[in-house]
């Protein structure tokens, strides 16, 4: 039986994030790469986004909800430390980052937190990302659902947009979606976790349970189109 981490929780604002003099200055290297080109991000840009990012002002954890779609990938490299990268998602608002990316600090016991950065990062974002051209929204090629391929694997795009932040009173064990994808994305690298529940109406999507129609969960686990 497949289990999940005790500490998976609903969505919530609180995040603890890495203070003192090493939350004064932005990562070096600091930039945002599309599907060609690269922008960099510096002086008060740099310290506007890092600040919310990696520091937590004016963020709110909102769990996974982005649709596969363009998304824009961020670099950066901290003094001593090996470089790191996340996600942009500009039609959602929305930043993935890593455990790591967050000082190995997090209210969640998951690898990813997907963020709404404060307003002033957001508006940093969308001004440099105008400038180019994202990566394009991933098309889903393959889907296993427990280790069985899945009919129709574009439509489990869905998986990402359904349901309600909940908590399982009695979760009965879970079956893994795996989902590829032909390049690496938010939606499908090798740190992305979603499961549907063994019985019942749930999914678990990158740290947070969502509450879905129990037909709708069937479906899944019977690997059938979900269109």
């Amino acid at each position: 039986m497949s289990r999940l981490p005790v500490a998976a929780v609903l969505a919530s604002p609180v995040l603890v994030f890495a203070t003192g003099a090493e939350a004064k200055a932005p990562p070096d290297g600091f930039r945002l790469c599309g599907g060609s080109a690269c922008v960099s991000l510096a002086g008060n840009d740099a310290e506007t986004v890092a600040v919310s990012l990696f520091y937590g002002a004016g963020v709110t954890f909102i769990g996974p909800t982005a649709v596969p779609s363009d998304f824009y990938v961020l670099r950066w490299q901290f003094a001593n430390q090996r470089p790191e990268s996340g996600y942009y998602i500009g039609d959602s608002r929305l930043v993935r980052l890593f455990g790591a990316a967050l000082g190995g600090s997090t209210s969640f016991d998951a690898a990813v937190s997907w963020l709404r950065p404060s307003p002033g990062a957001l508006q940093v974002l969308g001004r440099l990302s105008a400038g180019i051209k994202p990566m394009p929204a991933p098309t889903i090629t393959r889907v296993t659902v427990g280790g069985r391929p899945a009919r129709d694997p574009a439509s489990y795009a869905r998986l990402w947009a359904v349901g309600s932040a909940a908590l399982p009173a009695h979760p009965v064990g879970w079956l893994r979606v795996r989902m590829t994808t032909v390049a690496q994305s938010p939606w499908s690298d090798s740190l992305t976790d979603v499961r549907v529940s063994r019985r019942g109406g749930w999914l678990y999507r990158d740290g947070t349970f969502y509450r879905v129609p129990a037909k709708f969960a069937a479906r899944i686990r019977a690997r059938q189109s979900l269109r």
